[in-house]
């Protein structure tokens, strides 16, 4: 039901979005209604940069999102009245445009502030990484929770710990090997059974080509577009390069409170075992419906053939996941293929009646 209201409330949007446009855009062009009156554009200019945010509030940013992105909103409202207003009409609101570069420029600076802070946090938070010992080992969880100690966690600040972990991984983790765990931990490797690796080797290998080949084509033709697209190939490069070491270096992990089910460098879910309702062989349909997969954390690697999962583990209650960047998701249930399936089963059970 809620997917399905999403669903109306974008439609909803895009429908007034569109009726604003095209209505602004018939007035300076339709014959009849001129010659126009006075302060005509500031009307335009309030339908773009006051009533179009509220929409965007009201049916996509209210509950879910931070306010702040009411602030682009406003800026690329303003884009669109100066794409749509005859260009003299605007002159005497100019300053309309300062004011939003002043506010956007405001946020960059407190967002700039952040990494600064970060920047000479990264002493204490390396020594905290090495000496601090959690009770998930895990690298990437304790360089989050190393982090979060030291900030005041945010939506800028996830973005940024996304992108250390993913440099981190791609290049500073090739002689780590597996985790030491201590006596009331017990770890499940996922990969070894599967193509996930070869899948990932097989996509660093065409992206290469490709960008070689893709580089000079697009060069021919268009400089910037061709370095814009060099820049995201390496940096879908690093990607892969880190999804490989995090998924090697980052097992399912049981201890004596909860379960980590870390996948690669994008997924994370931990669960508290008294909110696990009960763990069973899989033996649902081989493809869930998109509302079914909404409340459902796959933990299956992607792989060439995708396979059903071995288990199904359902909570007593939603859990929250946790994705790149600082997306959130809440799920009922998760779907996993450890690679010792039978252990894991025996290990879990025994942990939850303990």
């Amino acid at each position: 039901m809620h997917s399905i209201s999403k669903k109306k409330n974008l439609i909803s949007f895009f429908i007034l979005l569109l009726l604003i446009i095209t209505a602004n855009t018939m007035l300076y062009r339709v014959e009849f209604v001129k010659p126009l009156p006075n302060g005509v554009a500031l009307g335009s200019l309030f339908d773009f940069i006051i009533v179009v945010p509220l929409l965007t509030y009201f049916f996509i940013i209210r509950k879910r999102y931070s306010l702040k992105y009411l602030l682009p909103v406003a800026l690329a409202g303003y884009g669109i009245a100066y794409l749509v207003v005859p260009n003299g009409l605007l002159s005497s609101y100019s300053f309309v445009k300062y004011l939003l570069f002043a506010g956007e420029a405001a946020l960059l600076l407190l967002e700039l502030y952040i990494v600064y802070k970060l920047i000479t946090k990264i002493p204490a938070i390396l020594k905290r990484v090495k000496t601090h010992q959690t009770e998930i080992p895990t690298l990437q969880y304790r360089i989050e929770q190393s982090i979060y100690h030291e900030l005041k966690p945010s939506r800028f600040l996830n973005i940024i710990v996304s992108e250390l972990s993913m440099f981190y991984f791609s290049l500073c983790t090739w002689r780590k090997k597996s985790l030491t765990i201590s006596n009331n931990q017990e770890m499940f490797t996922y990969h070894k059974k599967s193509s996930s690796m070869a899948l990932n080797i097989m996509l660093i290998h065409a992206l290469i080509l490709e960008s070689v080949g893709f580089h000079f084509l697009l060069h021919s033709w268009n400089e910037v577009v061709a370095i814009i697209s060099l820049v995201l190939n390496v940096y879908t490069l690093f990607f892969l390069l880190a999804e490989i070491q995090a998924i090697r270096l980052t097992p399912f992990i049981i201890t004596d409170r909860l379960v980590s089910l870390q996948v690669g460098l994008g997924k994370q879910l931990i669960v508290p075992l008294e909110e696990i309702k009960s763990i069973h062989y899989y033996d649902g349909p081989e493809k869930l419906s998109k509302d079914e997969s909404k409340k459902v954390f796959d933990a299956v690697l992607a792989d060439f053939m995708k396979e059903k999962p071995i288990f199904e583990i359902e909570f007593t209650c939603e859990q929250e996941a946790k994705f790149m960047y600082g997306f959130k998701r809440k799920v009922k249930k998760v779907h996993l293929s450890p690679d010792e399936p039978e252990r894991f089963y025996q290990t879990l059970i025994s942990k939850i009646e303990d």
